[in-house]
């Protein structure tokens, strides 16, 4: 018969090694097994250590959700205000390099502000004036091309693998310009009911336009302002955040307008080739879908395909579809991390979920400012948790 070996506390020859415990842990489990503790036994000490940690998580991330919606709710009761300044920001952002440049070469800060404004907000009024200029001028070919579309899409409905009845097909399709033709008046009554919000988005832009030139104009004393709302102790770390914070934002700024030009710039010769019409405004909206990262260039390359489509067919289309996905994936993959670099390093699921989320919570606005406000905070962070590094090594 084989013996198997024990250790010798198993027989009773040596004492079993004793492991290091929490304090007061044995004095618990002895105060529970002899049932004589120094007092009544509390209901926590039935609850394990494990579910007292996820308990405490689980309530400051309520606390923190709670404080976020409560912000939430107070920015949106001023939505006017609250897009105006994100936009004057952005724009700030977008300006601070070049008045960074006419400071080195010599000329005071007030005098660089003001001719980067104006020739900031001149370009930018230029290019959307050119850009309705050209839809008002193709107003006719854009109704042809809608007929067009509408003859097409019944066609298929009739006739596709839907086999849609005629009569059905012509409420959705032939029967929708006499739809707006009949209720005219009440469309008209429905813009003018909204007078009230052209004369807010008015006050909004005049807003946004003197927001951006006090930004501009200031040397840095309104976030030294901020700064000094901080704790004492805390206030380096919110310095260090906000340098962060501003250098992430300034580039995602310029990153997104250079590749939005290059991505419209690239499809201006794809769509000439293949004789699209509206050429200049079709480039002008694939910029400014890419001014909103991944969905806004999907949308703005699903109109390119269904004018390619209506006016020179279905092969025409693809192609157009291909060009599009190639010259986004080329300047995507290539020119922004030379662009960037590190400044924005934000995995692109990330990103989809933050421009969905920011769509699903304030629309367009949500979409186009969700992937910065994003990038912002995470590098923030990411500077505070590297500034204490040496502290806590120290």
């Amino acid at each position: 018969m084989t013996t198997r070996w024990a250790p010798p506390w198993a027989h009773g020859d040596g004492e079993a090694p004793r492991t290091a415990e929490p304090e007061g842990v044995a004095e618990r489990l002895t105060d529970g097994a002899s049932g004589a503790g120094d007092g009544p036994k509390r209901p926590i000490d039935d609850v394990s250590f494990g579910v007292q940690v996820a308990a405490w998580w689980s309530l400051c991330v309520l606390l923190i959700l709670a404080a976020i919606t409560a912000i939430g709710a107070l920015l949106t009761h001023v939505y006017l205000v609250t897009v105006t300044i994100a936009i004057a920001v952005m724009l700030c952002a977008l300006l601070e390099p070049a008045v960074r440049v006419l400071r080195r070469i010599g000329l005071p800060r007030p005098l660089a502000a003001f001719l980067v404004f104006v020739l900031g907000i001149a370009a930018i009024s230029f290019l959307t004036w050119y850009a309705l200029s050209q839809i008002a001028d193709a107003k006719d070919v854009l109704v042809n091309q809608v007929q067009d579309a509408a003859v097409t899409i019944r066609h298929w409905l009739v006739y596709g693998p839907l086999h849609v009845a005629p009569k059905q097909a012509d409420k959705y399709t032939t029967n929708l310009g006499d739809t707006l033709a009949q209720n005219q008046g009440n469309i008209l009554s429905g813009v003018a009911s909204q007078a009230s919000g052209a004369l807010g988005i008015l006050s909004g832009a005049v807003l946004c336009l003197f927001a951006t030139l006090f930004m501009l104009l200031d040397n840095g004393s309104m976030w030294r302002w901020v700064v000094r709302l901080a704790p004492v102790h805390s206030r380096g770390h919110v310095a260090t955040a906000g340098a962060a914070a501003w250098s992430t934002l300034t580039a995602y700024m310029r990153s997104l307008v250079i590749l939005g030009g290059l991505n419209a710039l690239a499809m201006v010769p794809a769509m000439w080739i293949a004789g699209l019409p509206l050429v200049a405004p079709l480039a002008v909206l694939i910029f400014l879908g890419s001014l909103v990262p991944l969905i806004g260039v999907i949308v703005a390359g699903v109109i390119v395909c269904l004018i390619a489509l209506v006016t020179k067919g279905v092969a025409t289309a693809i192609v157009m579809a291909v060009v599009l996905v190639l010259i986004v994936q080329l300047f995507g993959n290539i020119v922004n991390p030379i662009i960037l670099g590190k400044a924005v390093d934000l995995h692109p699921l990330a990103i989809l979920v933050t421009v969905t989320a920011g769509t699903l919570l304030a629309g367009a606005f949500g979409a186009f400012v969700a992937v910065p406000l994003v990038a912002v905070l995470n590098n923030g962070i990411k500077a505070i948790r590297n500034s204490r590094e040496p502290e806590q090594r120290a």
